[in-house]
């Protein structure tokens, strides 16, 4: 199953760009619906030499700052009064890297401190669903602009794009994001899509066509 996983391009050249991000010190945001592999994603990170800190997304900042030390055997006791040393702390880290998976889930009061580990240099692989870069980009766009944003799509998906070379693969992730991951909605979609095509003479199925069809669907 991990071969036919990885062997998927898209995921390949993800794989391929998050390690680059975690070796120069900066951090990603993997974003994806429900089912789109995401975790197990995650669990194919492992750069050489760098440690892997799994997170909870659920705790306060008090238990996620003391988990990450406890994770690279630290003593830590999560407590307010203590928030300030062990931040310093782990700004300070070397030869890790943080994963905070179900990032959708995080305390809002959580970013600003998340923030300041980012821009120590300690990095930080994100995954969660796309109302994480939605919240980011309302409320805190000095972060997002720090995090390099990967789409993830479901295998599915990406046997479609790899399938159908007469539909740009721009148009299929705007028909895919549109449906909201509803296949039978997508696959019936991408076909009226290729049909208009060809009354058209077209030769293949650009954004422009596809955005036709996707404005026509009810509000969800």
């Amino acid at each position: 199953m991990k071969e036919d996983f990885i062997s998927d391009k898209r995921r390949v050249s993800y794989l391929a760009a998050t390690y680059n991000r975690i070796y120069r010190g900066q951090s990603v945001l993997m974003e994806g619906d429900f089912g789109a592999g995401k975790t197990r994603f995650l669990k194919l990170l492992h750069p050489k030499k760098l440690h892997a800190v799994w997170v909870e997304s659920l705790f306060n900042i008090h238990e996620t700052l003391a988990a990450i030390l406890k994770e690279l055997n630290y003593e830590a006791t999560a407590t307010y009064r203590r928030t300030p040393q062990y931040l310093k702390m782990i700004c300070n880290l070397s030869n890790c890297f943080i994963i905070i998976d179900e990032a959708n889930d995080l305390d809002t009061r959580v970013w600003p401190y998340l923030k300041r580990i980012i821009d120590a240099g300690v990095p930080i692989v994100f995954a969660g669903l796309p109302n994480v870069r939605t919240y980011l980009s309302r409320n805190h766009p000095d972060i997002l602009s720090r995090l390099k944003t990967l789409i993830l799509y479901p295998i599915e998906v990406e046997d479609f794009i790899e399938k159908y070379k007469d539909i740009q693969q721009e148009a299929v992730e705007q028909i895919y994001m549109s449906v909201k991951g509803d296949m039978r909605k997508f696959k019936e979609i991408c076909t009226d899509c290729r049909d208009r095509a060809k009354e058209l003479n077209h030769q293949f199925v650009d954004i422009n066509l596809a955005l036709e069809f996707i404005s026509d669907l009810p509000p969800q």
